[in-house]
Parts: C-alpha cells; structure tokens; sequence
C-alpha cells in the first residue's frame, strides 16, 4: 500500500503496526486459523495503547480469543469495539483473578508492554509451551524509582 505521505498519522500507522505485526507473527509465532494454526488465547497488555490496539485487531483477524488490558471505562469501550472478547480495566478488577478463573490453562501468548507488575502476572499466566514477547516496559519508564526516562 503507497504511503501518500510522510505525515505523523502515517508514521505512527507504520510503526505501531509493524511493531505489532512482526512481534506477534514473528517474535510470538501467532498463526492464522485458517494456515493450520489452532485457535489460541492472546493477551495483550495495555490494548488500548498506541501498538496494543494493533496487536488486538492482528489476533483478532487471525481468529484468536483475545484477552486485553486497559485502565479506564473509555479505553474499555474502544477495545470491545475492536471485538476484543475480553477486557480488563486494571482500574476495576484484578488481572491476576480473572486469568486465575477464566483461564486456568493460562494463555498461549502474551503481548507485554507495561513490564513491573503486569509483566509478572503475565509470566504467571502462560499456559505450557506459551510464548512471551516483549515490546517495553512502560510501567519502568515512568516510575520515579527508575528516574523515569
């Protein structure tokens, strides 16, 4: 697809999707239905984020039960839009309860942005042969222990 442009909304186009893109279907090996992959549980931290909504639309479209991260009532609006079957606002209940009791066979892999806690939890979560990719750690960039960036 030609770029018309080198503006700022196509910039971040090329890179939260490529981002998303390569991190799952090369880093985590997602594979779509339809060329032999079986249907596999994705959680995305921080879906509503500039690359995690890619990366919930991407698993989607390869027809995946999606599990995304959020923190705010809006932000979870905007991912059930996207068919992402289901959010968690951080705000409102607790990561680790919910995968603990809607997926006790953890999940297949894990999209991890926010590192810190979530990265924990997300590690805990991972069903056997389950893969973690990492694409930041944005909880570590801004927490005033690390001196921020």
């Amino acid at each position: 697809i030609p770029v018309p442009s080198a503006t700022p909304l196509c910039l971040a186009l090329l890179t939260s999707g490529l981002t998303a893109s390569i991190g799952l279907e090369q880093a985590g090996r997602m594979k779509p239905r339809e060329e032999g992959g079986c249907r596999e549980t994705v959680l995305v931290t921080a879906g509503a984020g500039g690359t995690g909504q890619f990366a919930c639309q991407l698993a989607k479209l390869a027809g995946h039960h999606v599990i995304a991260t959020c923190g705010g009532r809006e932000k979870a609006e905007m991912l059930r839009g996207l068919g992402v079957d289901r959010v968690v606002n951080y705000k409102e209940e607790s990561l680790k309860a919910v995968l603990r009791a809607e997926y006790p066979r953890g999940v297949d892999l894990v999209y991890e942005s926010v590192g810190g806690d979530m990265f924990n939890i997300a590690i805990n979560a991972l069903a056997e042969k389950g893969r973690l990719v990492v694409i930041g750690m944005m909880s570590q960039y801004t927490t005033s222990s690390s001196g921020g960036w």
